[in-house]
């Protein structure tokens, strides 16, 4: 599904001349028209896995269009794309039902659009085999329970988990897309059945608490689906079958946490460490790190080897641990608050507000 905004104006947009005024780098990927309307296909590098859409119906009306499948990036981006390309036609900012358009894109309107195209790929995919993405970066990308298996994703997983994985996916370039010809076949094979499907619903085991850099809390929540495929991929992982770094992570924390299994600090460092060498360096490393700094279930309080793993991450958040390290001497040696603001000054430039706060403590 799309969503979008419409925009009254009866100015020609100069598509070359609106990016040129935004404040942030928005690529035009791609462009065409037809006899009722010219299309503008844009993408913010970096940050994009699905193409915004502009559309001009050349009789005073523009649409901007989202894919419901973006980032949480693109999300909180969408609103300012509107609100700049109306200013750009018109002089005024975009209001929606009388309120300002990033008041109507709130936060929870965010969370319920991705909550609806999650329970429409968990509903297609229970019937068809393919869930394809409408505003592709990639024509033709579309999705598969098989896909989403091998990171331990099931229809019953939550929301956020789905749909943090096929971010994960889209980033990574493990995609799968189907041509021009394949698509029309299906949609019009798919679109002779009228079907009635109840949307596979989440039944949390356990809750992971995690912050954002912002501070913010957020929760990964895991059903008994989930932590028998997760398992079930460690064993693959064993028998030396090619596993992701990210879920072996995902089988670290259930063992860090005792979600659907018995807490083993000891089976934590296991996976975590099998995860660092099998190229996550963002989530595991950091998770070795909390591991060692607070110790669990059998495993000791080891701050020498919490600051070796949090020295493996590329997370802002590792950085403001490194940080605490050398102000505290964790390694021993006598404290280096030269060291331990270079940190968190690294960790301060990422937006982590642990290092925000501790650098205005110091003023």
């Amino acid at each position: 599904m799309i969503q979008q905004l419409e925009i009254q104006s009866e100015k020609t947009l100069d598509i070359d001349a609106f990016l040129q005024e935004l404040d942030v780098t928005l690529t035009l990927e791609a462009e065409g028209t037809d006899a009722e309307a010219a299309y503008y296909y844009l993408r913010r590098p970096d940050y994009s896995t699905s193409l915004f859409l502009i559309v001009d119906n050349r009789d005073g009306q523009f649409i901007v269009c989202m894919d419901q499948l973006a980032t949480y990036d693109d999300y909180r981006f969408f609103p300012y794309l509107a609100d700049c390309l109306n200013y750009h036609l018109s002089g005024q900012r975009l209001t929606v039902d009388g309120r300002s358009v990033y008041e109507y894109c709130s936060e929870d309107w965010a969370a319920q659009c991705i909550g609806d195209e999650i329970a429409l790929l968990k509903s297609t995919l229970s019937v068809f085999p393919k869930y394809y993405q409408v505003l592709p970066a990639v024509d033709g990308t579309y999705f598969t329970k098989e896909q989403l298996a091998a990171y331990g994703v099931g229809m019953t997983s939550s929301t956020p988990r789905i749909h943090g994985y096929i971010q994960y996916m889209l980033r990574n370039g493990d995609i799968r897309t189907s041509t021009a010809e394949e698509m029309a076949a299906e949609m019009e094979r798919y679109s002779r059945k009228e079907i009635v499907v109840d949307v596979p619903q989440h039944q949390s085991i356990g809750r992971v608490k995690s912050w954002q850099l912002d501070g913010s809390e957020t929760w990964e929540s895991y059903s008994r689906e989930d932590v028998d495929m997760l398992l079930a991929l460690g064993e693959d992982y064993k028998q030396g079958r090619k596993v992701a770094g990210v879920v072996l992570n995902d089988i670290g924390t259930l063992y860090q946490e005792g979600i659907g299994v018995d807490i083993s600090g000891e089976l934590a460092e296991y996976w975590f460490t099998e995860a660092i060498r099998q190229g996550d360096r963002l989530y595991a490393a950091s998770n070795l790190g909390d591991l060692y700094r607070k110790g669990c279930g059998n495993l000791p309080v080891s701050l020498e080897k919490a600051l070796v793993a949090y020295r493996q991450s590329a997370d802002p958040y590792a950085f403001y641990r490194i940080g605490q390290a050398y102000e505290e001497g964790w390694d021993g040696n006598a404290p280096d608050l030269t060291k331990a603001f270079t940190w968190y000054r690294m960790a301060a430039d990422k937006g982590h507000h642990l290092a925000l706060k501790r650098l205005n403590e110091r003023r």
